[in-house]
């Protein structure tokens, strides 16, 4: 099943854990914690393996220098390309925290899948 499939099959689970994944990325870096560190405690803390591989995969790009959005942009099953959309904005505008709550929001009404 490709990226675009797998998305439009994504349950309520998979979209709470994602809400879970970006509310804790947001408060974790708002407060100052490093990004490589804060994508390190979410990895410890997330109990699906497979998604915490995917984290610690995440992680690995961003401490070599690779942009958060082509991390992600790695792992189509799991982010949207609104989601990606949003980040490189985030990313360009240096507005993470209002990007990430509008996504965040999205995701919760259903907007962003």
């Amino acid at each position: 099943m490709n990226g675009k499939a797998n998305r439009e099959h994504k349950g309520a689970s998979e979209q709470a854990r994602l809400v879970r994944f970006w509310r804790k990325y947001l408060r974790l870096t708002r407060a100052g914690v490093l990004v490589t560190k804060a994508l390190e405690i979410i990895a410890l803390e997330e109990t699906d393996e497979a998604f915490c591989n995917t984290v610690t995969a995440i992680q690995g790009e961003i401490a070599n220098g690779v942009r958060m959005s082509d991390a992600l942009a790695k792992f189509p099953d799991e982010f949207s390309v609104a989601q990606l959309e949003l980040v490189k904005v985030a990313e360009k505008r240096g507005a993470w925290d209002e990007v990430l709550q509008e996504l965040v929001d999205g995701l919760l009404d259903g907007t962003f899948a």
